[in-house]
């Protein structure tokens, strides 16, 4: 009467549990409907605004969200270890919880290699079904202090881990599987090295699919991640951009990708560095840049058809070396460089097209080549306003790289 399954003590506890799932569902709807009310009215939903909001209902740090790509959101909290599914048309539904999937999980029959010891649960909607770990290599990170999805030694590159012990980075991916459609890869959010009685986060996808040629479609991060620096490097058939949001690193994560669009970037990201570099398919970017970023340096690198970046830049950005270097479609860069910019060597060099207006409030003490290469045509001027009293230091900047004021670059 007291300990079976449809016990007293048991069915007590299973009433506090779904009294807690509504209580947690209300202020999830609370703060969806708080992100949804803008300055001006009416705002679509957003992985940021949704975050922002979460933040002040749960405590910041407390909440993780993913955009699923199909109009819906997962927010998990990350103490109690608990998803839940904001759908399209606004409800809120039960997703996984974790603890209850973290009790009764096994590995999988057809994970051979791995020890039937490891078990890792992932991101596979409601099911928590357990992952084939032999389709992963993994490895304790210290950078994130979690797991990640890529081997010891790969985690050891100065390029990821500064206290690394190799210099030269090695370029293997996590992924060992041969499935293309990132749809029907499950990766894992947790795991557990002896057999179920702990389980610790997945928190870096370091390198984790780099160079893969065939994968055409993203997975889903898991909200855990906080790490994302070249995970999809040299995808050049994967067409999508998504990324939880915690995410702070970003670096060469879409390097020579094909991606076609990028929604937004997580407040949480500090590190953008070359980040879609060599994006080949980028046309059109309209992006707030996240206060927390320091340096864009490459970021934007030679996406040849690029051609709008509507960035909004933060106040407190420092490197803008190379952001739009060799951007040859580029007609249109940012409206504002911030007064904080320091570095704007090779900022657009080669963008030969490049027209309209431009305030930069910056007189930045590193500027070699920032506007070289650019077009002659006097009908298709650069006009550069001085946003910060720097205008005459902006006119003996440009004479300095030999684009004289009247021609097609001028300061007003």
């Amino acid at each position: 009467m007291l300990t079976g399954q449809n016990g007293i003590l048991t069915q007590a506890q299973n009433a506090k549990n779904q009294t807690e799932k509504a209580e947690d569902k209300e202020r999830i709807k609370l703060a969806v409907n708080a992100a949804q009310i803008g300055d001006n009215g009416f705002e679509e939903l957003g992985q940021n605004n949704l975050q922002e909001e979460l933040d002040k209902e749960f405590g910041e740090g407390k909440t993780g969200v993913r955009d699923n790509g199909d109009g819906s959101f997962t927010v998990n909290l990350r103490d109690d270890k608990k998803d839940y599914i904001i759908l399209s048309n606004g409800q809120i539904q039960n997703g996984v919880d974790w603890n209850e999937v973290m009790a009764d999980a096994k590995a999988p029959e057809e994970q051979e290699t791995t020890s039937k010891n490891v078990i890792g649960i992932g991101t596979n909607g409601t099911e928590g079904q357990a992952v084939d770990m032999d389709l992963w290599s993994y490895a304790f990170d210290s950078v994130t202090n979690g797991y990640g999805l890529n081997s010891k030694e790969v985690f050891q590159n100065t390029e990821y881990n500064t206290n690394g012990t190799n210099s030269d980075t090695i370029r293997t991916a996590g992924y060992k599987g041969t499935e293309t459609d990132g749809k029907n890869i499950i990766i894992p959010q947790y795991i557990s090295e002896d057999g179920g009685k702990t389980y610790k986060p997945v928190t870096s996808l370091y390198r984790t699919f780099s160079n893969n040629k065939n994968i055409t479609t993203i997975p889903l991060i898991p909200t855990t991640v906080t790490s994302m620096v070249a995970t999809f490097e040299n995808c050049t058939k994967l067409k999508e951009c998504s990324m939880p949001s915690l995410v702070e690193d970003i670096r060469w994560c879409w390097n020579v990708s094909g991606i076609e669009e990028i929604k937004e970037i997580p407040n949480s990201v500090i590190y953008m560095e070359g980040s879609f570099s060599l994006c080949n398919s980028l046309e059109y970017v309209n992006l707030k840049i996240p206060d927390k970023v320091k340096s864009l340096y490459g970021t934007f690198r030679n996406c040849i058809n690029l051609k709008e970046a509507n960035l909004i830049l933060p106040e407190g950005l420092e490197n803008m070396r190379m952001t739009l270097y060799y951007c040859t479609s580029l007609t249109k860069g940012p409206d504002v460089i911030p007064e904080s910019v320091t570095d704007m060597g090779k900022t657009f060099e080669g963008d030969e097209k490049l027209t309209g207006e431009m305030t930069i409030k910056a007189s930045p003490t590193v500027y070699g080549n920032i506007f070289r290469g650019n077009s002659t045509d006097a009908e298709a001027k650069l006009i550069i306003k001085a946003g910060n009293n720097n205008g005459e230091f902006l006119r003996n900047m440009i004479k300095t790289e030999g684009m004289y004021n009247g021609e097609h670059i001028v300061v007003e």
